[in-house]
């Protein structure tokens, strides 16, 4: 239960603290930047691999919540999941997993995309020239996506957290 808890906690900390990070500051200061911002974005995404990161630290958030909560049921005698604690519970883990679907659905194909079009950028760049205006003009579309999927993302995830802590308490 403890190294459950503890898995629980520590990687929704970073998956909450990661996305409230890219959505509030960073991908708002890329986007008042522009193309200069991109060598950033690359170093975090390809060099230093953090959508893998996030990725990982969603996934055991929720796998150790599964884990946690059948711990919680079972120890309960199933009455768990109809006690105030069990509904809050499940509250705050539909929450989160919404702000995973979001991530799925919108935040991995629009950040693909946008990985791509950095490349090309950069292909572009070798030869000592401005981005293309084309590509730029591609890109300012699907930041907007991604900070607007960014931004459901955060508010799903602080409400889970919020739930989560409170659970306890109700």
């Amino acid at each position: 239960m403890a190294l459950m808890r503890l898995i629980h906690i520590l990687a929704g900390i970073f998956w909450v603290g990661a996305t409230l990070f890219l959505a509030g500051f960073l991908v708002p200061a890329i986007q008042a930047v522009g193309p200069s911002a991109r060598a950033v974005m690359s170093q975090l995404m390809q060099q230093r691999r953090l959508q893998l990161w996030i990725n990982v630290a969603m996934t055991l958030t929720i796998l150790a919540g599964f884990v946690l909560f059948a711990m919680d049921s079972r120890a309960a005698g199933g009455g768990f999941g109809r006690s105030r604690m069990g509904i809050t519970l499940s509250i705050g883990a539909l929450l989160a997993i919404a702000a995973a679907g979001v991530g799925g659905a919108v935040g991995k194909r629009t950040g693909q995309k946008l990985g791509e079009l950095a490349q090309r950028m950069d292909e572009a760049q070798r030869t000592g020239a401005a981005p293309p205006a084309d590509l730029v003009a591609q890109a300012a579309p699907l930041q907007a996506k991604l900070a607007g999927a960014l931004k459901i993302m955060s508010w799903l995830l602080v409400l889970s957290a919020a739930t989560m802590a409170v659970a306890r308490y109700l």
